[in-house]
């Protein structure tokens, strides 16, 4: 962890976030969400020494069913990518779930774009919920780098869909994914569909060896 003028990072490590799969802030909170869907908030502490923001301790607030990727006859695997996301005030989770061809010797799997889920955090019962709407005056933009909620009224899109950038370098690490080129889809919670690139979204590709990312209007 750092803070804008602080001299040096804070390091800390923890057993539960070995496998984390993205991480937001919410209601001036950290969390963190495990691979096996466990949510974790990270508290922060101030070093007394130095002044700088420290983790002191990572608790967990809901814990996740248990999910086992399942290989089919096709030789192809199911897998899923998960998203965390603040909207309208709530901590949203989104699942990703995708097929991906098994590699074999001397070739690379093939990621094919899958459909979404999404549940929101019940901090009361300790539960993720599954919901049918991101709301019809929202659009969520995903990826790795950077995932947020805006309205439909700042961008000029039509409500309820998300936007979810392919992950081509983890795809290339996770399932020796061999593409070229960096996309992007929406995925429709209505007719629970995926398409094609928007016309009229924009992004950006920094260089050939960094992948893609959103950049948002300031507010």
């Amino acid at each position: 962890m750092c803070q804008p003028g602080a001299l040096s990072w804070s390091v800390r490590a923890y057993d539960q976030c070995k496998r984390f799969e993205d991480m937001a802030f919410y209601q001036g909170k950290l969390y963190a969400i495990a691979d096996d869907e466990n949510l974790l908030v990270v508290n922060i502490s101030q070093d007394h020494s130095t002044g700088d923001p420290q983790v002191s301790r990572i608790g967990q607030v809901i814990e996740g069913e248990p999910w086992y990727p399942a290989v089919f006859e096709d030789n192809t695997m199911r897998c899923k990518k998960l998203y965390l996301v603040e909207s309208h005030g709530v901590l949203l989770m989104a699942r990703r779930m995708i097929l991906c061809q098994v590699p074999g010797p001397g070739l690379c799997g093939e990621v094919v774009a899958g459909r979404f889920e999404v549940f929101k955090a019940d901090f009361e019962h300790s539960r993720w919920v599954k919901v049918s709407t991101v709301g019809a005056d929202q659009v969520l933009f995903l990826g790795r780098r950077c995932s947020r909620a805006m309205s439909v009224s700042l961008c000029g899109l039509s409500g309820d869909c998300i936007f979810f950038l392919d992950d081509e370098e983890e795809n290339r690490m996770d399932y020796r994914y061999d593409g070229e080129n960096t996309s992007f889809c929406f995925f429709e919670m209505r007719s629970n569909d995926v398409y094609s690139a928007h016309p009229f979204i924009f992004w950006k590709r920094c260089d050939e060896k960094r992948p893609a990312a959103w950049l948002f209007p300031q507010d």
